[in-house]
Order: structure tokens, then sequence, then C-alpha cells
């Protein structure tokens, strides 16, 4: 892609969805390309696949929520050679154009990377947790009965979100349930000790006893 294409590309992508920051801040606005009609539409398809060249996530994530389907090959390209939290939108991107269970390995993967860092980030890992609930398979059941252990308090509070969520629970926050959250959310800011990881055994107890209420 040439500085020409790539600045014009970067110009579009501001204007429409706004900065880097408001991006990371407020999430992907992908309205702002879904809701267009006509040549605008066409207008949008052309920029977003000029992103997606220029190996984009958020192109990407547009292109499937435009349920761009020409563009999956490209993804699926990016994908191969993409890591953390981007492989993890990428993998998403090409599991909400079209539901493909074996997509989940990718978000598997990168739930098992080892813990760096500041406690409270774990970014990758903890948008592994939120996005392996759209996924039904055993595996990446087991992948978020994991986290539930995973040193950030953010991760282990959104797999226990995220499996709630897969088994149907109306409301699946975590603060609805008490012993759960005492249980997830220790300690309050040191490195998890032998004591909380004994909690956290204790709390993928309490998570499987309210799967086994939902089945009967």
């Amino acid at each position: 892609m040439t500085d020409d294409r790539r600045t014009q590309w970067l110009a579009w992508k501001t204007a429409t969805f706004g900065d880097g920051y408001m991006i990371w801040h407020d999430g992907l606005d992908v309205e702002a390309v879904t809701r267009l009609r006509g040549a605008a539409r066409k207008i949008a398809l052309e920029m977003l696949r000029l992103g997606l060249a220029h190996d984009d996530e958020h192109a990407a994530q547009a292109l499937s929520a435009m349920r761009d389907h020409s563009s999956a090959p490209a993804m699926r390209a990016l994908l191969a050679r993409s890591e953390g939290s981007t492989r993890v939108r990428l993998a998403l991107a090409l599991h909400f154009l079209r539901r493909a269970p074996t997509l989940a390995r990718h978000l598997i993967d990168v739930s098992r990377t080892p813990a760096d860092g500041p406690l409270w980030h774990g970014s990758a890992r903890l948008d592994a947790a939120i996005g392996l609930r759209h996924f039904r398979g055993r595996a990446d059941e087991a992948a978020l009965l994991a986290a539930v252990g995973d040193p950030a308090y953010l991760v282990r509070s959104h797999a226990c979100e995220s499996l709630l969520h897969r088994w149907g629970v109306q409301r699946p926050e975590l603060t609805r349930y008490p012993k759960l959250f005492e249980l997830v959310r220790a300690p309050a800011e040191d490195p998890p000790d032998a004591a909380a990881y004994a909690g956290y055994d204790r709390a993928r107890e309490l998570l499987l006893a309210i799967k086994a209420r939902r089945a009967r």
C-alpha cells in the first residue's frame, strides 16, 4: 500500500469512527457503517477493504458487521499472523461473519498466554475471556473455567460472567452472586497467594453448581 493510500485510509477511519483513544474507550462504532446505504455503503466497503489490506483489525470488525463475506480470505490471512488482542478480534470478526466453532481455539490460546505486566491489566486475556462467551464448545468452556484462576481480577470476573452468559443466566453480572464475587475478587491488590487460588477453585465449584441448576 502506498503512503497516499495509507493516509487516505487513516483519515477516513478517523472521520468515521473517531481517533484511536475514542475507539479504545468507547469501542468500534460499527453502526457508523452498517446503517449506510447505496453509494455511501459502497464507498465505506471500499475504504474498509483498503484498511484490511493495511492489516487493520478495526476494518475487519466493521466488514464483518457489514456482512462482507468477500473479505473473509483476507481476514483469515491476517488472523494467521496475528497475536494477542488482535488475534481475538479477528477470530471474532470471522465468527460473527459465519459461525465457526473451531475459531475458539485462537481465543483459547490467547487466554493461556503467560501473565505479564500489572495484575489489573492482562488485556489480551481479558479480551479472550469476554470473547469466549460467543462460543459453546467444551474446550472453550474449560478455558473459561481455567481463567477463573487468572492472576488478574478483571480476567477472572469476566470469565465468570462469560460462563453465566453461556449458560443462559438472565442477568449474568458477577455482583449478583455475592459468595462467588468475594472469592473471585480476592485479593484486593496483592498478587494471589495459595489461599486466593484455593478460593478460585471454590469459585469454579459454585459456577458448576449454577450450571447444574440451569440444566435441570
